[in-house]
């Protein structure tokens, strides 16, 4: 079926609309979860450090909470890139179908497309929960090794 040119601006106007949702969406969603795990990280920070009287006690705490935000960032950028993300994809798809059938008048998120290529937006996601995880989980590693150490440390005197 072919639909006239006003019908297909408000189609496509109307498919931006979801795209700006799902994209609002997902922006709230990473700042979300990166401030919460930043509030949570710097609350934990605190209580591992305010009572310095047993250092076994406060390594037990810095693993327990580092290794609590590492799966629950997991968690998040799983949902993030495989559900949110995908959301997003399918809307932009969607538009740029619309838009291949109109290129004299609409092409807007055809060429926007084409700056990234397929997936190329990805990659960004991936570094940016990279950032933040990779230096987490060596931190977290860290931290049973602390606490093997000290274990080990107070074993031999």
């Amino acid at each position: 079926m072919e639909i006239t040119t006003d019908q297909a601006i408000l189609l496509w106007h109307h498919y931006e609309e979801v795209a700006i949702h799902f994209n609002e969406l997902i922006i709230q969603y990473r700042i979300q979860v990166m401030g919460g795990a930043s509030v949570i990280g710097v609350i934990a920070s605190y209580f591992a450090i305010k009572d310095k009287g047993d250092d076994n006690l406060n390594y037990n705490l810095v693993a327990f909470i580092s290794t609590w935000l590492l799966i629950i960032l997991t968690a998040a950028a799983v949902l993030d890139i495989y559900y949110y993300n995908e959301l997003l994809r399918g809307a932009v798809n969607a538009i740029v179908k619309l838009e291949s059938q109109h290129k004299e008048l609409l092409y807007m998120s055809a060429i926007i497309k084409e700056q990234f290529g397929d997936g190329g937006a990805s990659r960004y996601i991936y570094i940016t929960y990279g950032i933040i995880m990779v230096p987490l989980a060596i931190f977290t590693v860290w931290s049973y090794i602390k606490i093997c150490s000290t274990k080990s440390n107070s074993q031999s005197n």
